[in-house]
């Protein structure tokens, strides 16, 4: 009688389980037999280790020729500088494409389709830095770009901060003039 069973007796029945296992030595086998039995053991590991080295060599030389074969199906390298979110020291830390995760600073090796779709997720994610990145003229920027990205064509280049003007321009001056759209 415990405080948990709330002052009563356990009235149940107790059965002691005990796992039940086929004892080794009760077996009336010679040496001879478990010596057979030993050698179809570790000639069934064996056998499973080589089978699992066949596999795995057998996709290798498969990727090799689906290369050779489909332009399409080669792998690319691809290192991925994603831009950063929200801080300076803050950024994404993959992206995920068809459940598979690239991520932030590594070397991967994928195929074009996927190769290009990696390239432009990074390449707008530099261009929404570039164009929501807060800072004065005097100031330089808190993050650079890699040299190797060209996001010029995510951006118009008709922000105001990149308009430089004076006041004797602005004086009969449209708003359409200033940006460069057409009236």
């Amino acid at each position: 009688m415990t405080i948990l069973d709330n002052g009563r007796p356990d009235r149940r029945p107790r059965l002691d389980l005990q796992r039940q296992q086929d004892d080794p030595a009760s077996f009336t086998l010679s040496d001879a037999e478990k010596a057979e039995i030993c050698k179809k053991a570790k000639l069934t590991v064996a056998n499973e280790l080589k089978d699992r080295a066949e596999k795995v060599l057998l996709e290798a030389y498969i990727r090799e020729e689906r290369e050779l074969a489909i332009p399409e199906e080669r792998l690319l390298p691809i290192f991925l500088d994603l831009a950063p979110v929200g801080g300076p020291k803050m950024s994404a830390n993959y992206i995920m494409l068809d459940g598979v995760q690239y991520f932030h600073n590594q070397l991967h090796y994928v195929t074009d389709s996927v190769f290009r779709v990696l390239l432009e997720q990074m390449n707008r994610g530099w261009a929404h830095e570039e164009e929501t990145e807060v800072r004065d003229e005097k100031n330089r920027r808190r993050h650079r770009a890699p040299s190797y990205l060209g996001f010029s064509n995510f951006q118009d280049h008709r922000q105001p901060r990149n308009l430089v003007t004076s006041s004797g321009v602005l004086a009969g001056a449209t708003p359409e003039s200033l940006l460069g759209l057409r009236a």
